[in-house]
């Protein structure tokens, strides 16, 4: 059993959570630049700078789209330039047509310095976003200065600038090392909460052993007694066998708490099993938490879609990972089956994926989405890899 976000998937949900975080702050600061633009102009009835303010708000619609959508370095690259240039045409024309502002430190300058900075939210690893905040500071202060000059005002240092920048690479180098610092807490937690609920856990699974000898070894051999001396017909051996393999290579009958009035046997529960017991087959050593029963109130479609990219996350993970353990938790959430599959190997750069790898994008992506469904994946080199499939409950929409 854990409590909260598994230790080894916390560094990368929280590195997301921090990019997003970044981008929030980054829109926000432009929108506000706008909007104080805008205002200023109208009050000196300026329209150079009223268009300045409205020229600035494009940089800041762009960011509020892309940051929902994964973010390539080329996209990044020009929301940077782009926003630069906007920076240099409203600092010429500020300065340029309000004789009240002497120098380039003014809050709206200051502003869209720090959506430059915050633009390090695009990277995914620690040192990418110092890397990026520091080219947006390198910007900002160059975009200020050559607005200046255009303007014939003088170029003044904001300090300003100076501690928002600051400010982000303490955010950027500090979250990695509290998480890092953290992650044994954690562990410790995910422990005792294990240890509370283990005898509950060793009643519930015995009574699943219990359930599943009843219903098949048991009336396998009922079977046995009944049928003449000799030779087992080919159909009765090949049913008995393929129980038998499952009792041996899968642990999963062990872990799956099942409640009195579920039956075990559903022909998807069953499907799931017998991915399971292939994956083990092969040598993984898989650990099935969560509510595996959840998966019956899928359609035979989705639950043939899962079943396929449920055994292609467990060949990558044999094949690539580097390591045999994985998790494997399955959980009803609202009205979604969500299956997320979490190893602990050697992981690897998602944006770096190769367009033509089939196995992630069509035995996995392409399946799941087909169906209506959703994948996701973290993953950093070093950090191990989790792959969530989401399928939504009820009858597919061409159906309804």
């Amino acid at each position: 059993m854990q409590l909260g976000i598994p230790a080894k998937l916390a560094p990368i949900l929280f590195a997301q959570a921090l990019s997003r975080l970044f981008l929030v702050y980054s829109a926000y600061s432009v929108i506000f630049a706008e909007i104080l633009l805008i205002l200023a102009g109208w009050h000196e009835n300026n329209a150079w700078v009223m268009w300045a303010g409205f020229l600035v708000g494009f940089p800041g619609f762009v960011l509020w789209r892309l940051m929902f959508t994964p973010l390539s370095p080329l996209s990044a690259s020009l929301y940077i330039v782009f926003l630069s240039a906007t920076l240099v045409l409203a600092t010429w024309a500020v300065l340029a047509t309000m004789p009240d502002v002497e120098s380039t430190v003014f809050l709206q300058f200051s502003l869209l310095g720090f959506a430059l900075i915050t633009a390090c939210g695009v990277a995914a690893r620690a040192r990418d976003r110092v890397l990026w905040a520091s080219v947006g500071f390198v910007m900002a202060n160059l975009s200020l200065w050559w607005g200046a000059v255009l303007a014939g005002k003088p170029y003044e240092f904001d300090l300003r600038l100076l501690l928002g920048f600051g400010v982000v690479l303490a955010a950027v180098i500090s979250t990695p090392l509290l998480l890092q610092s953290n992650k044994r807490f954690q562990i410790t937690f995910d422990l005792s909460a294990e240890s509370v609920a283990s005898d509950a856990e060793r009643l519930e699974n015995t009574r699943a052993v219990a359930a599943r000898l009843h219903d098949t070894l048991l009336a396998n051999l009922a079977v046995i007694s009944s049928t003449k001396p000799g030779m087992l017909q080919d159909d009765v051996r090949a049913a008995i066998e393929e129980q038998m393999a499952l009792f041996e290579t899968s642990e999963a009958i062990r872990q799956v708490p099942v409640d009195s009035s579920e039956d075990v046997n559903s022909a998807q529960l069953k499907q799931l099993m017998l991915i399971i017991a292939q994956a083990e087959a092969r040598g993984l050593s898989i650990n099935l938490g969560g509510t595996p029963s959840a998966i019956e109130d899928l359609t035979s479609e989705r639950v043939d879609a899962l079943t396929s990219a449920l055994a292609q996350c467990l060949t990558n993970v044999h094949l690539h990972s580097g390591q045999n353990a994985v998790e494997v938790v399955i959980l009803a959430a609202g009205e979604n089956i969500a299956v997320t599959v979490i190893d602990g190997g050697q992981g690897f750069n998602v944006e770096s994926v190769p367009e033509d790898r089939m196995g992630l994008k069509l035995s996995v992506r392409d399946r799941i989405e087909q169906c209506g469904g959703r994948v996701r994946v973290w993953s950093n080199e070093g950090q191990g890899t989790a792959v969530m499939l989401q399928l939504p409950v009820g009858k597919e929409d061409s159906d309804a």
